[in-house]
């Protein structure tokens, strides 16, 4: 029995991911293939490349605390907007007013740099094909122009990461073929379905996004607009997750999307998680492997 782990966009909130895979070797729990979505595909590729987690961590930390990553601007974006509100269109839009995205969306397509995103990207994985990781992986992304999510599975490793994690009006959308790909979690915020069509037989999702309910909301037009679209997305969310076996949540709520300040915490959040639904897990992998060894050869 293949077992699959689909990790879930949410910037820096997702580094909790580190934690859940850290968790679930400790428990010899293996894991057979990985997709994710955004940062979540960041990890999950690093993890597909080589898989050891130890090793992955130290990568990923030591790529947070370099000049380049520095370079980023994320920092700039965190420091102008401490108090979140409601998603990432809220919360643009609200640094839209004050006049901080003005230049930057009127004069090229987003606010980082083509340049600054192709620099991160190489400083963090080989420029290989995805097909070459030890574990197969996916990367979900959106199609701009099909409307439609489209999968990585094969191609450059590092441009299919920009894809996955290329944040509307923040990091600039990736030509692939026809198609101009952004931020799968648009469409596809747990990619769950791709980890089933590369072979997993059950399917642990890894979901840090924030509960609508936890959301402000304003009662302006715009804020109303922001609000409804962010309903859709969510609910087009809990409808994907429905496919997954089980679902960890790990508590990184109070952590803002943007601060990579902090990845212990986020890290030890995801370990948490993994403890706390331990039983159902071995529960439901006990269940799992029973029924494939009484299931007939024929």
């Amino acid at each position: 029995m293949k077992i699959g782990l689909a990790l879930g966009g949410g910037a820096a909130r997702a580094l909790s991911h580190i934690g859940v895979i850290e968790a679930l070797i400790a428990h010899d729990i293996p894991i057979d293939v990985v997709t994710g979505t955004s940062m979540g595909a960041i990890i999950g590729a690093l993890y597909a490349i080589d898989p050891d987690i130890g090793r992955v961590r130290e990568k990923l930390l030591a790529y947070l605390a370099s000049d380049v990553f520095a370079q980023g601007r994320l920092d700039f974006i965190r420091d102008k907007d401490l108090l979140e509100g409601e998603g990432l269109y809220y919360r643009f839009s609200r640094l839209a007013r004050r006049g901080l995205f003005f230049t930057a969306t009127l004069t090229r397509g987003s606010f980082i740099s083509e340049e600054t995103v192709e620099r991160n990207f190489a400083a963090l994985v080989d420029d290989i094909d995805i097909r070459s990781t030890r574990l197969p992986f996916a990367a979900a992304a959106t199609d701009l122009r099909g409307g439609r999510e489209f999968v990585l599975d094969q191609g450059n490793l590092r441009r299919a990461l920009a894809a996955s994690c290329a944040i509307p009006g923040v990091l600039p959308p990736v030509p692939w073929g026809e198609m101009q790909l952004i931020d799968g979690g648009w469409i596809d915020a747990v990619p769950i379905e791709p980890a089933l069509h590369l072979g997993a037989d059950l399917v642990i999702a890894v979901d840090v996004a924030r509960d609508i309910s936890e959301l402000e909301h304003g009662r302006r037009a715009l804020d109303i607009i922001f609000r409804a679209d962010t309903i859709s997305r969510y609910a087009l969310a809990r409808e994907k997750l429905a496919r997954a076996d089980i679902v960890l949540r790990p508590a990184v709520q109070t952590l803002h999307w943007a601060d990579f300040t902090q990845p212990e915490k986020a890290i030890a959040c995801g370990r948490e998680a993994v403890e706390s639904s331990f039983e159902e897990i071995s529960r439901l992998l006990r269940f799992r492997r029973l029924k494939a060894w009484l299931r007939p050869p024929w």
